[in-house]
């Protein structure tokens, strides 16, 4: 989207209380309150140790790995700590419509990094054990980010569950004993929000937003809606301007029009629940007469298309780990009862010079979705 979707003090006596007598505090099963303590500890990243940390997978374990993840420990600390909660809140301000900040979301990613370093790092030194429980630690902080359904959240989670499968796969042949408690978590993850549901979410509290914030911005000052339209609808530096900020020139027409994305959103939230192949059939079209239909459609409408093929890989490559990590414990003969949830059957298994390779049905940018288990 071209939006901005995307975008009391303690009194004296309580601190002279004994602790028996201290109320417990309220949000202390908040995982949320302790990923923000673990995004205050982050350390102040010079340029060099930006490269590392982006480049977790790649980058050499050398001195200047093992700083930055010894700078890091008391973050890792707190990451490890939301993830043992269940609830988690960011308590986001949905009051702000199309204004709403998300800045959870980028901390959260950078934190799986470096929690990735870290684990590749414990995987090397050979302590499998506390190389996977970063690994679990990163999958509860993706389905962590998504507990709002806003499409960004969900996109950043899928990053994250991403980084956490990479940090494992290599590492899998040589992490046998260690792999149940990554195994059990994998099979207690919580459902994943319905992609209906963000639909739903954005269309009453975003469009619904800008549709009030109009009508408001008018009664209060005639005239004024003029501003407001393409505050909302300017266009990023790097693209060219939103259409209908330009074309639309009354205010009952930008109502109109406005209004007239509401039954589309639902119309899209109908279509991401059919299943996979019948989706990328019947997309293309309705995308196709809804731009022709209304000039918000382009840049309001959210490109589902794509998070739902970002979903799809997030969801293959989960099965895939699950799969791999049934291999190392039993054999190759095990990925005989894994299931594609894109295929009629298991997933595609081949040997490799230090482990092995699983092949999904799915594709991804015209690729099938492969997870490479072990070092070469």
């Amino acid at each position: 989207m071209r939006l901005g979707f995307l975008v009391a003090p303690l009194a004296g006596l309580a601190l002279c209380a004994p602790a028996s007598a201290q109320p417990t505090p309220k949000g202390d099963d908040n995982a949320a309150l302790k990923y923000w303590q673990a995004f205050g500890l982050m350390p102040t990243l010079a340029k060099d140790q930006e490269k590392v940390l982006h480049e977790w997978e790649k980058t050499p374990l050398n001195p200047a790995a093992h700083v930055l993840i010894d700078q890091g420990k008391n973050s890792l600390k707190y990451l490890h700590r939301g993830a043992k909660l269940a609830r988690c809140d960011w308590s986001l301000d949905y009051e702000d419509g199309v204004n709403l900040l998300l800045p959870h979301a980028g901390k959260a990613r950078a934190l799986a990094q470096l929690a990735a370093l870290r684990a590749r790092s414990e995987f090397e030194k050979g302590d499998a054990k506390a190389g996977v429980a970063d690994v679990v630690a990163m999958l509860h902080l993706a389905r962590h980010v998504q507990t709002d359904p806003i499409l960004i959240d969900q996109l950043v989670g899928y990053a994250i569950e991403m980084i956490a499968v990479q940090a494992a796969a290599p590492y899998l042949p040589g992490a046998k004993d260690a792999l149940g408690e990554l195994a059990t978590t994998l099979d207690g993850l919580p459902p994943r929000t319905p992609l209906a549901r963000s639909l739903e979410l954005e269309n009453q509290s975003f469009l619904g937003w800008m549709i009030r914030e109009l009508k408001a911005t008018e009664k209060a000052h005639p005239g004024s809606w003029q501003k407001l339209w393409k505050e909302v609808l300017s266009a990023p530096t790097e693209g060219p301007p939103v259409e209908a900020a330009t074309t639309v020139k009354t205010f009952d027409d930008a109502v109109k029009v406005a209004e007239g994305l509401i039954p589309m959103y639902a119309e899209l939230a109908k279509l991401t629940e059919l299943p996979p192949k019948e989706f990328d059939a019947k997309y293309p079209e309705f995308a196709k007469k809804a731009q022709a239909a209304n000039p918000l459609a382009k840049d309001v409408l959210p490109a589902v298309d794509n998070v739902m093929a970002a979903r799809r890989r997030a969801d293959a490559r989960l099965a895939m780990l699950k799969a791999a990590i049934a291999v190392v414990q039993h054999g190759p003969d095990a990925v005989k009862e894994s299931k594609d949830p894109f295929g009629d059957g298991p997933f595609e298994y081949k040997a490799t010079d230090g482990g092995f390779e699983l092949k999904s049905k799915l594709l991804f940018r015209d690729q099938p979705v492969t997870l490479v288990v072990g070092k070469k």
